[in-house]
């Protein structure tokens, strides 16, 4: 019996080995446009959730802007009464509202480049609702005329306010660097 020649010749093997090359390469192509195509997508819905969450607490500031806008100087002690019910469901809507984007915004995977932009944006709900919940306090202490209380609520919701603001700002900034594909210099 005659064993059978298994060495293959050069041509072959040089053949078989630029086949493998070929489509290693494809794969290697195919892995990076997926990739990129994921992130792009994740990109995208971390705006759209952004966008929904902007649209949103801008009607509940078309809301707040509306209430503070009203004179009250005229105001019999049943109207106050009524205005600070007013504000106190606002207060409540805004906070049940930043909750509810909270959680949609956090639970978005976004590329490693978004990350602080998401984090402070974050930061920056957590700032809102806290705001919020500090005006629904301030309510609830002014319809139990406890108005020291509710002077301190409001002073508590105004720093609040303040760090919102703040984070939005570094939300802005970390959102450009991202894009750009720099960092963001310390404060």
């Amino acid at each position: 019996m005659k064993i059978p020649k298994t060495a293959p010749d050069r041509k072959k093997a040089l053949l078989a080995v630029g086949v493998v090359i070929a489509v290693m390469l494809l794969l290697f192509c195919c892995w990076t446009l997926f990739v990129s195509y994921t992130e792009e997508r994740q990109v995208e819905v971390f705006r759209d959730h952004i966008a929904a969450s902007e649209a949103d607490l801008g009607q509940v500031s078309a809301k707040i802007i509306k209430l503070m806008s009203t004179p009250t100087d005229d105001f019999s002690l049943a109207e106050c009464d009524a205005y600070v019910r007013e504000f106190a469901a606002i207060a409540d809507y805004g906070r049940a509202v930043t909750a509810y984007h909270r959680q949609i915004i956090a639970a978005d995977t976004v590329p490693e480049a978004y990350f602080e932009s998401q984090a402070a944006y974050l930061r920056a709900l957590d700032n809102l609702n806290r705001a919020f919940t500090f005006w629904l306090s301030a309510a609830t202490a002014y319809d139990m005329r406890d108005y020291a209380a509710a002077e301190q609520n409001l002073a508590r919701a105004d720093e609040a306010w303040r760090e919102y603001i703040a984070a939005i700002g570094d939300y802005e900034a970390e959102l450009r660097a991202a894009e750009e594909g720099g960092e963001v210099a310390p404060a």
